[in-house]
């Protein structure tokens, strides 16, 4: 069993490479848990299946809420030893002690963490001064590596190694226990997002991407009669999707994103 979430496209196309990889693993997505409301993921696992986790690191983290879904799943006919339980984590430069995190969060719902492993995908991420998307040949580098990368992780799983072989790139003790928290704290408002009513067409692809249904059109279009604008009601995770999946590119926030590129996945 694979367990996705995936904002711009990335994960989830990791996922399906790892899961063809390991003979057709069946795929969930879990941002379908993230959103208000939704039930308690559930998982029952056969006799000696995996169950593997594929998700970006967001500031060196956990994307927001999905750690209150780890936490609180049911995994029913998991046996330690038994049943390999492991993370796949999409990141753009480096993930920090992302693995320890994901590790003691996933020990509250009873599991025990094998292995933990990184695959090098396009940033997305730029509202951070001096963070942008990939230049064109970074970006097209990293996705003819990825098949490559998630084979030689699939080979590992079949092994059976354990232990965490996450990049953890420089000072990530820092990452972890200062940016990551100030991060999920003070950098995750969706207070600074806004439409642009000159290019906003009112087709709603924000409000449908959006994986924790943070977006309503429910602002009347003042250029285009019957449409609507959309809203952010405050439960954002700052994942971007909105941004960078917008046709006419007329999200922006504030003025973090001016000049800044985009992004999805096109695999």
């Amino acid at each position: 069993m694979i367990l996705y979430f995936s904002a711009t496209g990335n994960s989830r196309y990791v996922a399906a490479m790892l899961a063809r990889e390991l003979g057709g693993q069946p795929v969930m997505d879990m941002g379908l848990y993230m959103r208000p409301g939704a039930e308690r993921l559930t998982v029952t696992l056969a006799e000696g299946e995996p169950l593997f986790f594929v998700f970006p690191v967001h500031s060196w983290g956990l994307p927001k809420y999905l750690a209150g879904v780890l936490a609180s799943m049911d995994v029913q006919g998991y046996v330690p030893g038994r049943n390999y339980v492991g993370l796949l984590a999409t990141c753009g430069d480096d993930a920090g002690r992302l693995y320890r995190m994901w590790g003691e969060t996933v020990s509250r719902a009873g599991l025990r963490a094998d292995a933990g492993f990184t695959v090098f995908m396009p940033n997305t991420y730029v509202l951070f001064p001096g963070f942008d998307v990939d230049k064109a040949e970074v970006r097209d580098r990293k996705l003819a590596a990825a098949p490559a990368a998630v084979r030689q992780v699939a080979e590992q799983i079949k092994a059976g190694v354990r232990g965490d072989f996450t990049w953890r790139g420089t000072l990530p003790g820092l990452k972890n226990n200062v940016i990551y928290p100030l991060f999920a704290r003070f950098m995750t408002s969706d207070k600074a997002f806004r439409a642009d009513a000159d290019a906003c067409i009112g087709c709603g692809r924000c409000a449908e991407i959006c994986p924790v249904d943070n977006i309503m059109l429910t602002a009347v279009h003042p250029r285009r009669e019957g449409k609507h604008m959309p809203v952010w009601n405050g439960r954002c995770l700052n994942c971007l999707a909105c941004y960078h999946y917008c046709p006419t590119h007329a999200i922006a926030y504030g003025s973090k994103t001016q000049g800044k590129g985009y992004y999805t996945c096109p695999k």
